[in-house]
């Protein structure tokens, strides 16, 4: 992918631990691309390398071997005022305001005093906190402070975002919130890379899904991929026999079961109608039609990633 946004090839890290200082491996050989304009979702157990991922991409961890690269370039300084960066956990000046706090930051990020002027207000008001614009950070419940940790993220007007558990503590309104937000900066052009443990949302929102397991990408797949399986039906017929079997086979139906006396079709939305049709032109009964349950993303990582 030439114009990859991120970059990360046969990337390798390693720990010393104990009294022997033995290497314990967080990541190892691991190969990722993300294209622009994308929301790309990296999601594992704790302990899988997510973070050690994501902090070798910031550049505060230097790799064993291996590379990563920002925007087709080596990570250095000069590039991460293209990032804007969310931690899971985020820990600011608590004596500081909510507008001192984005001020501080946005300094830190080279923002004039003219431009914190225009984007704080705006930005306070789309995370929903401009009513707390003055109140101490350390008065934040643990939803206002993720908030306001994806405000700093944002306040730079970044072209790549990196996002480590952005809706982590926060309630239905607040999640919801938080991935419209995401959806938007994806509209604008950006490219967002998140972390999360929250399946529901990674479904909702990317478009597509790494899954890492001690240290190894080991699924990879767009999102769309399971969308597309609500679009399928399952008829239950009851009575089935060879002389039903002769008379669908100018449908070229797709079984999921065939036993004696019952079979289980798969059929496109398209072509339930149809499907149903011929069906009571047969000496068989329907017994029912309901939406095709493919393979959930949970059902996947619990395939590949879950400890059982």
């Amino acid at each position: 992918m030439a114009d990859a946004v991120i970059e990360i090839n046969e990337l390798t890290k390693s720990y010393r631990r104990g009294l022997r200082r033995r290497p314990v491996f967080a990541v190892q050989k691991l190969n990722m691309q993300v294209a622009p304009a994308s929301i790309v979702a990296f999601v594992g157990p704790n302990g899988a390398g997510k973070t050690t991922t994501i902090q070798t991409l910031l550049g505060l961890l230097k790799p064993d071997s291996g590379s990563v690269r920002l925007f087709g370039e080596n990570t250095h300084t000069a590039l991460l005022s293209r990032v804007g960066y969310q931690p899971e956990v985020f820990h600011t000046y608590p004596f500081y305001t909510a507008n001192e706090v984005l001020r501080y930051y946005g300094k830190l990020s080279g923002m004039s005093s003219t431009q914190l002027d225009q984007a704080i207000p705006a930005l306070l008001d789309r995370m929903g906190l401009i009513d707390a614009a003055d109140r101490k950070a350390g008065t934040f419940s643990k939803g206002m402070n993720q908030r306001l940790g994806l405000a700093q993220a944002l306040l730079h007007d970044p072209e790549l975002l990196i996002l480590d558990e952005p809706t982590s503590g926060l309630d239905p309104e607040g999640r919801r919130l938080v991935l419209e937000i995401i959806r938007e900066e994806k509209a604008k052009g950006r490219t967002v890379f998140l972390s999360s443990h929250i399946l529901s949302d990674v479904e909702r929102t990317c478009d597509e899904v790494f899954m890492i397991r001690k240290g190894e990408v080991v699924y990879n797949e767009q999102l769309s991929a399971f969308a597309g399986q609500n679009q399928q039906w399952e008829v239950e017929v009851l009575g089935w026999n060879a002389a039903a079997r002769e008379g669908l086979l100018q449908m070229n139906p797709t079984f999921l079961m065939e036993a004696e006396e019952r079979a289980v079709l798969l059929c496109s939305g398209e072509s339930k109608r149809a499907l149903v049709r011929l069906l009571t032109d047969l000496p068989v009964e329907i017994g029912s039609v309901q939406r095709h349950r493919g393979a959930t993303l949970e059902d996947v990582y619990m395939k590949f990633v879950g400890r059982g």
